[in-house]
């Protein structure tokens, strides 16, 4: 009898089985979500290519809003239910989760090469309340506490909570500094108008933290160059503007992560996952996060945190595979 571990993203799912009372798996099967009409097509095709192995339990981290063990793929218009997949899988016990709780749950067991270290405070991050923060597609974070038994994790849809006031300071400060390029010899009123627009689209954190908020405030806050997309933009690090542009992206970050760490006092440290977080902060412009991050609070100078950036592609395996189910 095993365990089946899954990581399902909006694009793509990661499957592979773990022996009962393990903790490590075996190589991780990879399928594209389009190919399937469902998720029940998907996992019925992985059953078979695995020779219908008997399932006592199954884990599964979903990109998507979970509730009362029910999962929904919003890009795809799937519904992930427990109850479902235990019905598919012989009465197996079956347990639905975020993938941020998933990342939580793995963080115990993320050593060494699976973590890059980009603000230290020694030995702080042993503080057993932490924080994921996921910054990829959209943005979510999962607050925890690691006890002896593994992690407890709390759910969030923290993506669509409004703006911090200071993030919306510093973009309309961004594009204070291009509106005489943008609107011309336009009237005060047409001007302030072009900024309600522009603040507008970023009202939400999601709508400016996540890999569209990326592209769509360079887009904005660079109005003399062509629209990018998020790779592309890093691609182009090297170059003055766009180097410029991921220093203020990297600064307001830092202004969003020091609003997190008032919020959630995550002393033991705050670890971003996605291929945005990822990206920005294992490049120069890491540089330009930590010294915003790291300044003294005024009102709470005793509240630190070091920060990391989970960098194990198989971290949210990790965690279904370390996720213990409530006692019977």
């Amino acid at each position: 009898m095993a365990r089946l571990v899954a990581d399902l993203g909006g694009n793509c799912c990661r499957l592979a089985l773990v022996a009962q009372g393990g903790l490590s798996f075996g190589a991780a099967k990879n399928y594209r979500n389009e190919q399937f009409g469902s998720f029940r097509d998907l996992l019925t095709s992985y059953l078979a290519q695995e020779d219908a192995p008997q399932i006592s339990e199954m884990v599964i981290a979903v990109a998507g809003p979970v509730s009362a063990d029910v999962a929904k793929l919003t890009n795809r218009g799937w519904r992930i239910s427990a109850q479902d997949l235990s019905a598919q899988l012989n009465g197996a016990r079956v347990h639905v989760l975020n993938d941020l709780s998933a990342l939580g749950h793995a963080l115990p067991m993320l050593q060494g090469p699976d973590l890059a270290q980009v603000h230290s405070l020694g030995d702080a991050e042993t503080h057993p309340q932490k924080l994921v923060i996921g910054i990829g597609t959209g943005f979510n974070l999962s607050p925890l506490t690691v006890t002896s038994n593994g992690a407890i994790c709390l759910d969030s849809e923290y993506g669509h909570v409004a703006l911090p006031l200071d993030v919306y300071q510093a973009l309309a400060a961004r594009l204070a500094a291009h509106l005489p390029a943008r609107s011309g010899d336009m009237a005060g009123d047409m001007a302030a108008e072009l900024r309600t627009e522009f603040l507008t689209e970023f009202r939400t954190v999601e709508c400016c933290f996540s890999g569209r908020g990326f592209e769509a405030l360079y887009a904005a806050a660079s109005p003399d160059s062509p629209a990018l997309p998020a790779a592309e933009i890093m691609a182009r690090a090297q170059q003055p503007e766009i180097s410029s542009f991921l220093d203020f992206y990297a600064q307001i970050l830092a202004l969003l992560a020091r609003n997190l760490l008032k919020g959630f006092m995550p002393r033991g440290g705050l670890y971003f996952a996605g291929t945005v977080a990822r990206s920005l902060l294992c490049s120069p412009a890491k540089e330009a996060f930590v010294a915003e991050f790291s300044r003294p609070d005024p009102q709470f100078p005793d509240i630190k945190a070091p920060v990391f950036c989970i960098l194990d592609d198989g971290a949210a395996l990790k965690g279904c595979a370390g996720f213990t189910f409530p006692a019977l």
